[in-house]
C-alpha cells in the first residue's frame, strides 16, 4: 500500500504481533526515518469503525501495545501507531542512542502533522479517533492546536500534563540549560544505564505478567529502550507544559477529549491533572483508583474500566 522500506519487529513466542500488520520506516522532512505500524481492514464486510493512532509515552515502543491493538482490531478499527523519533526503533535525535534527546516538541507535532497528512487522510477511513498515554497524550493534546479538524475525539491515558515536583525540577532545568551541556542526563534522572529495574521497584504498573512481558520484549533489543533523559528533554517538556497551560491556548480546543487519570500514578502527578481539565471546553475526566500509570498495562479489572469508557464513547 505504500512504497516504504519495511521495518524490522520484536515478537514473543505467547505474544505475537497482531495478524496482518505492516512495518515500515517513514522519512521525514530531515531525513530522519520513524517506524511506522498499521492494521488496515479489508472493508469488505462494511464493519469498519474508523480509524484509532494510538500513541505510546517515553520509552515505549509499538509492540509493548500489541494486546491493544488486538483489542482495537476486534472492535472493527483500523489502527496506526509510531515509535516517536528519538525513542523505539525511530532514528535517534543525537550520536548517543541510550538517552532521551529533543529540543522542542514542536518537532513531534511536525511529524504528527506528516504523517496525518501522507498516510493517515490519503488511506484509512474516518472517523479518527486518538489514543494517546502519557507523553503520547500531551502530545495528542498539543497537535489538536492546528490538527483538530482531523480527530472526531481523543483518548488520554495518564496524560503528561504536569508532576509532582516540577517547581523545583524546572528551576534545575533552567539552570542546566544555561550551564550545563543538553546532551548531559539530567541530575538526579537516575539513569538505568541499561539495567532493568526489578518488578518490585518498578512505578508503572502493579500487573506483574504484563511488566515481565514488555522486559522480554527489550531483552530481544535492548536498544530499543533508552537508558535516560537529558537535559534538552526536560527544558522542552517544561516548555511544552507552560504553551498548554495558558488559558488563550485552550480555549481554542474544541476537540471532545477524555481523559483516564490513575489516583495512584507516581510518574505524572494526577491532581495536576484534575486541575488542568476543566479549562478545555469539551473534556471529561475519569479518576481511576487503585491504578498506577499504565492502566493499558494494568490488571484485567483495571484495563477493562478503560474499555468500557472507550466503548460507551464511541457508541454516542
Amino acid at each position: 500500500m505504500f512504497d516504504f522500506d519495511t521495518a524490522p519487529y520484536l515478537e514473543l513466542e505467547n505474544y505475537p504481533s497482531p495478524k496482518d500488520g505492516k512495518f515500515i520506516y517513514i522519512p521525514m522532512n530531515d531525513e530522519k526515518k520513524i517506524r511506522l505500524a498499521y492494521w488496515k481492514h479489508d472493508n469488505k464486510s462494511g464493519r469498519c469503525s474508523g480509524t484509532v493512532l494510538l500513541q505510546q509515552g517515553h520509552n515505549e515502543f509499538i509492540e509493548k501495545y500489541f494486546e491493544t491493538i488486538q483489542e482495537l482490531i476486534d472492535r472493527n478499527f483500523n489502527v496506526i501507531c509510531f515509535d516517536w523519533r528519538g525513542q523505539g526503533m525511530s532514528d535517534r535525535m543525537i550520536e548517543d542512542n541510550n538517552k532521551q534527546y529533543i529540543e522542542d516538541f514542536s518537532i513531534h507535532c511536525e511529524d504528527i502533522e506528516h504523517i496525518i497528512r501522507n498516510i493517515i487522510k490519503k488511506k484509512f477511513p474516518d472517523p479518527l479517533i486518538g489514543i494517546g498515554h502519557s507523553m503520547g497524550g500531551h502530545l495528542l493534546l498539543l497537535t489538536q492546536e492546528k490538527n483538530q479538524k482531523e480527530f472526531k475525539s481523543i483518548f488520554l491515558s495518564a496524560p503528561m500534563l504536569g508532576f509532582k515536583y516540577e517547581k523545583f525540577l524546572f528551576l534545575l532545568s533552567n539552570l542546566m540549560y544555561f550551564f550545563g551541556k543538553k546532551t548531559d542526563y539530567f541530575p538526579f534522572s537516575n539513569p538505568n544505564m541499561g539495567k532493568e529495574t526489578p518488578f518490585y521497584k518498578n512505578g508503572l504498573t502493579s500487573d506483574h505478567e504484563r511488566y515481565k512481558r514488555t522486559q522480554k520484549l527489550v531483552r530481544n533489543n535492548p536498544s530499543i529502550r533508552l537508558w535516560g533523559i537529558t537535559n534538552a528533554w526536560v527544558h522542552s517538556v517544561k516548555k511544552s507544559l507552560n504553551k498548554i497551560r495558558k488559558k488563550n491556548w485552550q480555549k481554542k480546543i474544541l476537540t471532545p477529549i477524555t481523559i483516564i487519570n490513575p489516583i495512584e500514578d507516581k510518574v505524572v502527578y494526577s491532581k495536576k491533572t484534575q486541575n488542568l481539565y476543566s479549562s478545555f471546553i469539551k473534556c471529561e475526566i475519569y479518576n481511576i483508583e487503585d491504578c498506577e500509570h499504565e492502566i493499558l498495562m494494568e490488571k484485567d479489572n483495571l484495563r477493562s474500566i478503560f474499555w468500557k469508557l472507550f466503548d460507551d464513547h464511541i457508541k454516542n
